[in-house]
C-alpha cells in the first residue's frame, strides 16, 4: 500500500502559489480526524515540514463521535473543523448532513475512482484491510477460522475481542450476506461471548497483551506495524475479505479554506 501512494505521489502538483500566499495568512488549521496517535503525529510533523507556517490543531476520537460532535456544532452554529477525516461510512454521513463541500483538487485526479466520491465531496488517500488478528503465543494460525461463519464455532466462545462501535463491520457482512442472513449470523456471533471494548488501538494492545487469543476486524496495516516491532501478532484474511477507505474532506464553512486545500 505504501508502495502505491509513493507511486501515485509522484504525480502529485505543487499547490498554487497563491493558495500558499492565502494559508501563509491564516496560519492554521483544525482537522477532526479519527486516525490513530501515530499516524497524526507522522501528519502533523511533515506538514509542519512543508508547510512551517500553518499549525495543525487536531481533534482526534472515533468516527462515530466525531460526526456527533459536528453535528451539535452545527445546531450550535459553531464551525470549528476545517477539515474532516474519518471511516468510510462517517464520511457519508457527514456528506450527507452537510458538513463537507465539493472539492476537485488538481492532486485528485492522481486517485483511481474508487477512491474518490463520484461528487467530488472527499478523497481517500489510503486503503486499509480489515483482518482476523491473533496471539501467536495463543492461537495457531491453521486451526484459525477460514470463514466469518467459523467464528461461530463453540470453541471461539469468549476468546474474541471486538470494537463496540464497529458499525463498518455490521454493515459489511449485512451487505454481502443480505441483510436476512447477516442478520442471523450477527445474531449468532453475539451468543459468542464476545469480548467488547471501545477503539481498536486498546483491542491491539490487549491482543498483544494476551488478554484474548483473536481479534476480530482488526484493521491489518496496525497488525503489521505491530509485528514488525516483535509483538505476538499476526493478521489473516477470513472470507469475505473487507477493505476500508480512509477519506479526506473538506469543510463547507472552513474558517481557514486555503490551508484546508493544502
Amino acid at each position: 500500500m505504501l508502495c502505491l501512494i509513493i507511486a501515485r505521489a509522484a504525480h502529485v502538483q505543487a499547490a498554487e502559489p497563491s493558495v500558499i500566499e492565502k494559508a501563509k495568512a491564516e496560519g492554521e488549521l483544525v482537522l477532526y480526524t479519527a486516525w490513530g496517535l501515530d499516524t497524526v503525529q507522522a501528519l502533523q510533523k511533515a506538514f509542519a515540514k512543508k508547510y512551517p507556517f500553518i499549525k495543525v490543531d487536531v481533534l482526534r476520537s472515533g468516527s462515530e463521535r466525531l460526526l456527533n460532535v459536528t453535528m451539535a456544532e452545527h445546531k450550535q452554529k459553531l464551525f470549528r473543523a476545517d477539515v474532516f477525516s474519518g471511516s468510510h461510512l462517517a464520511m457519508i454521513n457527514h456528506t450527507k448532513a452537510g458538513h463537507l463541500q465539493k472539492y476537485i483538487s488538481a492532486e485528485q485526479r492522481a486517485f483511481p475512482k474508487e477512491y474518490k466520491n463520484s461528487d467530488g465531496y472527499w478523497t481517500a488517500f489510503y486503503m486499509d484491510t480489515r483482518v482476523l488478528a491473533y496471539n501467536t503465543k495463543m492461537a495457531v494460525r491453521d486451526e484459525l477460522p477460514k470463514s466469518y461463519d467459523e467464528l461461530l464455532a463453540p470453541k471461539w466462545k469468549g476468546k474474541m475481542g471486538m470494537d463496540a462501535a464497529d458499525y463498518i463491520l455490521y454493515g459489511t457482512l449485512q451487505e454481502m450476506m443480505g441483510r436476512e442472513r447477516g442478520s442471523a449470523f450477527l445474531k449468532k456471533l453475539a451468543q459468542q461471548d464476545l469480548i467488547i471494548r471501545n477503539g481498536h488501538p486498546l483491542l491491539t494492545q490487549l491482543l498483544i497483551g494476551g488478554e484474548f487469543p483473536v481479534y476480530m476486524d482488526a484493521f491489518g496495516s496496525t497488525i503489521e506495524r505491530f509485528k514488525a516491532q516483535g509483538a505476538p501478532i499476526h493478521g489473516l484474511a477470513v472470507e469475505p475479505g473487507m477493505l476500508s477507505l480512509n477519506p479526506l474532506g473538506m469543510a463547507p464553512n472552513a474558517r481557514l479554506p486555503a490551508a484546508a486545500r493544502l
